[in-house]
């Protein structure tokens, strides 16, 4: 029985697939916003009362917590995110192993040098297809990053997109190159 078309990807991940800071997409835009507005209600506060806090004793004390205070926040919101996923990689970890995946009409097959797994396209929530990478959602906190640079040619990345058309009825958001 003849599968229909298929795709066949070698995928080895890096931190820049799954999350680069500085990428234009609704988390991180939501991100350098609330950055900018906490360094604006920052400055105002500042601006305001600074000369009340430095009439105080040890005034200047207080206005460097709240300095620090800011600087850690704008940390938590901007490079921990970053840091996290460096740190998923530089461990011996199941996402920096090397994957091929085949994508078929009636299924999807993975295999990694520890498991092999034949999966229904209905295993995926949804797939959304940015610039760079495909990502086929499994929930909201899981799932499958393939990075458009592991195709071998643009011809590839037309038929992943139209195995997804026809196996995951409105389900995606592809791009249109």
């Amino acid at each position: 029985m003849d599968p229909g078309p298929e795709v066949t990807v070698d995928v080895k991940l890096t931190p820049n697939d799954i999350y680069t800071p500085f990428r234009w997409q609704r988390d991180n835009v939501i991100r350098w916003v609330v950055a900018a507005l906490l360094c604006l209600i920052f400055r105002d506060l500042y601006a305001s009362s600074a000369d009340t806090l430095r009439s105080f004793p040890d005034g200047g004390s207080i206005l460097a917590v709240m300095v620090v205070l800011l600087v850690f926040i704008l940390l938590a919101i901007l490079l921990f995110p970053y840091l996290r996923v460096r740190a998923l990689f530089r461990k011996p970890s199941r996402l920096a192993e090397a994957t091929r995946i085949s994508f078929r009409s009636d299924k999807i097959i993975f295999q990694s040098e520890t498991a092999t797994s034949e999966c229904k396209w209905t295993i995926f929530d949804s797939v959304y297809e940015m610039r760079k990478i495909f990502v086929f959602s499994q929930g909201k906190l899981g799932g499958t990053y393939v990075p458009k640079r592991c195709f071998s040619s643009p011809e590839d990345v037309a038929l992943l997109r139209t195995l997804i058309r026809e196996n995951l009825k409105g389900k995606w958001t592809l791009r249109r190159d």
